[in-house]
């Protein structure tokens, strides 16, 4: 039996893309939803990718987030009832967002599978909103920690799904995992892209053009996973 430990990138239901190492004996493919530990308790995640660990590509130390075991037909009541909570949870939050007045419109809500956190992603017209208050109110009601992101452009169109330009499902909603990188007015320029044509839905550069510009591509390709 090999010394070395197998790894596992899983991503979560945020986007967030975390490396956990893997019980002995694992085998469940790509793709599987997994019950994970994680910093602040036990959650819910993707597994995108597993593999023996290489320092060369995780870093020198082996990660301390452990995969538990996948999601079994019995964890669906639990989900269910979190989801409930978690909507609970946020009509106090606007409550009391509304009382501090600020404005949010709350796009996406969810509990944790352990309920230490709730994460809730919002926008709103005034740039980063002071929420200190309902985060400290819904800590001492609910005994939750409150992960409140405000989202940009991308991320509003990345989370709630839409249809780009060419007529097919954008590419934040359907298989990237993180957004281009290097991708500048100079190097937009220079693909010859009528500026017309250089912005999404989100009103940013497409991010196909990154796949168009020979010296970022390699590296976004890397970066799909």
């Amino acid at each position: 039996m090999s010394d070395i430990p197998e790894v596992a990138r899983v991503m979560m239901p945020e986007k967030g893309v975390f490396l956990v190492g893997l019980p002995e004996g694992y085998d469940s493919p790509a793709g599987t939803k997994c019950l994970v530990k994680l910093d602040y308790g036990e959650d819910v995640a993707e597994v995108k990718m597993a593999q023996a660990y290489d320092p060369s590509l995780h870093g020198e130390r082996i990660p301390g987030f452990r995969l538990i075991r996948p999601l079994m037909a019995a964890d669906e009541a639990r989900l269910q009832a979190n989801a409930e909570l978690a909507e609970s949870m946020c009509v106090t939050f606007l409550k009391l967002a509304t009382a501090e007045g600020a404005q949010l419109e709350i796009l996406h809500k969810r509990l944790s599978f352990g309920r230490e956190r709730l994460f809730i992603r919002f926008t709103s017209p005034v740039l980063r909103p002071d929420l200190s208050r309902p985060c400290a109110e819904l800590r001492r009601l609910f005994g939750v920690t409150v992960n409140a992101w405000q989202l940009g452009p991308r991320d509003e169109v990345a989370l709630t799904g839409a249809l780009g330009p060419c007529g097919r499902a954008c590419c934040c909603t359907c298989w990237q995992t993180r957004y281009p990188q290097g991708l500048t007015a100079e190097r937009v320029r220079g693909l010859g892209v009528s500026p017309g044509s250089q912005n999404g839905i989100c009103g940013r550069f497409k991010c196909c053009l990154a796949f168009e510009d020979p010296k970022t591509c390699e590296q976004n390709c890397q970066n799909r996973n």
